[in-house]
């Protein structure tokens, strides 16, 4: 018998495989794009620490709304979708600077 997962279980667990994908996103496109790197610099003194807020910010905010959204249920897949984007993420973070060096 599956156990349930609460409705914030549920939000913040789909808000962290964005997360988790949208830092892979932006690594790869600040990495690759010296604009978009100097501007996030500009925003907080560095750009990974903007990179980090967005990532956070993302996190929170969309892990707030989906918690409002969805219903308790027994969500089997959530934990193989967060795994799968880790290992993405984590994948694509290695094939990125592997390329650049």
């Amino acid at each position: 018998m599956p156990s349930t997962f609460s409705k914030q279980t549920i939000g913040y667990g789909i808000a962290a495989v964005v997360a988790i994908l949208g830092n892979t996103a932006l690594t790869w496109v600040k990495e690759t794009n010296p604009a978009v790197n100097a501007f996030m610099k500009q925003l907080m003194y560095h750009h990974w620490i903007t990179h980090g807020l967005a990532v956070l910010l993302v996190f929170l905010v969309l892990g707030f709304i989906l918690s409002r959204i969805v219903r308790s249920s027994a969500c089997r897949t959530l934990t193989f979708m967060l795994v799968l984007a880790s290992a993405a993420g984590a994948l694509g973070l290695v094939w990125l600077f592997l390329s650049l060096s």
